[in-house]
């Protein structure tokens, strides 16, 4: 079964399973434990199924408006406001997109012209890296330093130029899962305090932070969200990474321009899938719980691997956490990955895959959202190995 696995490790190709794409099918295909995927592996609520099903019932699959129904506009205004004491205008300053990639692509196009320079800090998702290039800015990379992966603002201060025009955050932090304070939040107004610098403000794990702590949005600081875009997803918290609805929050005088953007992106999300997550956020408090069940499977997981080879700073928040061996001598994280896919059946994602430049790193990425036994079984075979 693995034997196109055992030939990549034999001849020290590894040509074959170099994204975590190909890794996760590779997985799904050959029967592996799959903690490489980068969406949930979890069922929807059934009650999100049933209002789903309930509205194409109703023949509710016509064309939606280019910017999204208002119901949900209104609905992602509400639960904002809940969370944070701001209100976005959901006719102005609220948009509905076909996944967090179309947000960020809108964004990026919208606010950077050729010539920009746009911080991102990695280990990053590659959606910004692309949009970035293609919008004809530049990305310049601030390096999370193991093993807490924190920011150091002051490397960051070093790289801001006057062709700074965008910084990129990400909290609760993909794939890292470490999660911004409230001190980064007042460094972050800092650095961007007489600058004409923008934010774009990554929040699809808002609803996933552990220990008690609270998600720090731009939304909460008046400076910051005047010149910050926050783009949403859905498909991480609702368990929907197949629906792709995502959503766009900015001041009116920014989403204006990005709507502008969106008119060339294609079609809006279809109307059930919008009705259905609308009446739902609306009516249930689905979200109120995830940080304590995600949280309960991070402590699953890491409990087991105590006292193990590999050892972890937990997560505080996403539902992915970080793992690395000790000691792993000359064996880089792709090696280590491919090693544990052949021995022990268990796919696991080398972090180097999120960083501009593939030079040896010692981490790995593992998906928590699976089932309580499933996570069992993972984190044992690691134990025991």
């Amino acid at each position: 079964m693995l034997s196109e696995l055992l030939f990549a490790m034999t001849t020290h190709n590894t040509d074959m399973l170099t994204t975590p794409k190909a890794i996760a099918e590779y997985a799904r295909d050959n029967g592996l434990i799959n903690l490489a995927e980068n969406y949930s592996a979890l069922q929807v609520d059934a009650r999100l199924e049933q209002k789903l099903h309930h509205y194409i019932l109703l023949n509710a699959n016509v064309a939606a408006p280019q910017f999204g129904l208002p119901e949900l506009r209104s609905a992602i205004s509400k639960k904002t406001a809940r969370l944070y004491d701001h209100t976005y205008d959901p006719d102005t300053e609220v948009t509905i997109a076909t996944g967090v990639k179309q947000g960020i692509s809108a964004t990026v196009m919208s606010l950077l012209k050729e010539g920009d320079e746009v911080l991102i800090f990695e280990p990053a998702h590659k959606s910004y890296d692309a949009a970035i290039k293609m919008a004809g800015a530049r990305p310049v990379y601030v390096t999370l330093k193991a093993p807490d992966f924190g920011i150091e603002w002051e490397q960051v201060h070093m790289q801001v130029t006057n062709k700074t025009r965008m910084v990129i955050i990400n909290s609760p932090h993909f794939p890292t899962g470490t999660s911004l304070s409230e001190l980064d939040m007042i460094r972050l107004q800092k650095l961007l305090n007489g600058t004409n610098i923008m934010v774009l403000s990554d929040e699809s794990f808002e609803h996933v932070v552990f220990d008690g702590e609270m998600h720090q949005s731009v939304a909460l600081y008046p400076f910051l969200r005047e010149r910050s875009v926050i783009v949403s997803s859905f498909n991480e918290t609702l368990h929907i990474p197949n629906w792709h609805v995502g959503y766009c929050m900015a001041p009116a005088h920014l989403m204006k321009g990005i709507r502008e953007v969106f008119t060339t992106l294609g079609e809006g999300v279809n109307c059930p899938y919008q009705m259905a997550i609308a009446d739902f956020i609306n009516e249930n408090n689905h979200f109120n719980h995830l940080a304590s069940f995600y949280q309960g499977k991070r402590d699953l997981f890491l409990n087991i691997l105590n006292d193990s080879r590999f050892k972890a700073i937990p997560s505080k928040g996403t539902y992915f956490q970080l793992i690395c061996m000790e000691p792993q001598g000359d064996k880089s994280d792709i090696e280590l990955a491919h090693t544990l896919m052949y021995e022990l059946n268990l796919a696991t994602v080398p972090i180097r895959f999120y960083y501009h430049e593939k030079s040896k790193k010692r981490y790995l990425r593992v998906n928590l959202s699976l089932s309580d036994e499933t996570l069992i079984d993972a984190a044992t075979r690691l134990k025991n190995w």
